[in-house]
């Protein structure tokens, strides 16, 4: 086979694992660790209750979630915080269409 052949072979099976890998990387997503409604936590964090009431301040929410939400939260549970709650330190967050929540 000429060279070029080769160097187009390359590159379609490069391509085709590329993807491959991205669609792995997509599926391995963290699991939720918490699902509920954010509030604010005096005097200056964010937190979400639970349906059975506990509450955790997310940290490193990024883009930032607003008061009020249903979210799904995933991440790493850090222990106490300066909150006085629990924290989570927040790898991925999500809109949740299922739960409604009052206004904060």
């Amino acid at each position: 086979m000429p060279a070029r052949y080769w160097l187009t072979l390359t590159i379609a099976v490069c391509g085709t694992l590329a993807v491959t890998g991205a669609e792995a990387a997509k599926k391995k997503s963290p699991p939720p660790v918490v699902v509920g409604c954010t509030q604010p936590i005096a005097p200056m964090c964010l937190g979400v209750r639970t349906a059975r009431g506990a509450t955790y301040a997310l940290f490193d929410a990024n883009p930032w979630i607003p008061p009020g939400t249903a979210v799904t939260v995933s991440g790493t549970v850090t222990g106490p915080s300066i909150c006085g709650v629990p924290g989570i330190k927040v790898s991925a967050w999500s809109p949740n269409k299922k739960i409604k929540c009052r206004a904060a």
